[in-house]
């Protein structure tokens, strides 16, 4: 996002910290879609991801008024709805703990994915677990920086990529069956 994108987003959060309803719908606007998107990958049920999606918005504008840093509004946003996710994950108990005894890899750089495999990446996600598909969709299709993640994920840089490698390494797994 470029600086001016930045600016304006800015301006639209601070005028929904005043109760500005139209800027509110504005920010909706801005982040809907990627956050359907965010949510529907992690939980694979249409309905379930629908009423987290909403309930997300629903905190967000009960909360809003108290975000500190305003310039911190997508991690702020994505780490509601992921811990909205997981409440839900845990109620079907559908998923493993994930080990984070490994060290983290030194890895300078991410590999490049060519365009070709896109739709083939897309669908793969779904058989990945909730922990690989979030930081895979939050790093490469939110295009956080592994700082920004550790504000959505809760936890350590070292953590991040750590999950990011392995998460890597399950997602070509997948794509190699």
């Amino acid at each position: 996002m470029n600086s001016r994108e930045q600016l304006i987003e800015l301006m639209l959060i601070l005028r929904c910290q005043m109760g500005d309803k139209e800027a509110f719908v504005k920010l909706i606007e801005r982040y809907q879609r990627p956050l359907r998107y965010f949510i529907s990958r992690l939980l694979d049920d249409a309905q379930a991801s629908e009423d987290i999606l909403q309930d997300t918005w629903l905190t967000v504008i009960g909360r809003i008024s108290g975000l500190k840093k305003p310039e911190a509004f997508s991690i702020w946003l994505y780490r509601i709805a992921r811990n909205k996710v997981y409440q839900q994950l845990r109620r079907k108990k559908t998923w493993s703990e994930l080990n984070e005894n490994f060290p983290a890899p030194n890895e300078n750089e991410d590999e490049a994915i060519s365009l070709e495999d896109v739709a083939k990446i897309h669908e793969c996600l779904k058989a990945l677990r909730p922990e690989h598909k979030e930081v895979l969709m939050l790093r490469f299709l939110e295009q956080m920086s592994y700082q920004q993640m550790t504000g959505v994920l809760g936890c350590n840089p070292g953590t991040v990529r750590s999950r990011v490698y392995y998460a890597k390494l399950a997602l070509k797994k997948e794509m190699e069956k």
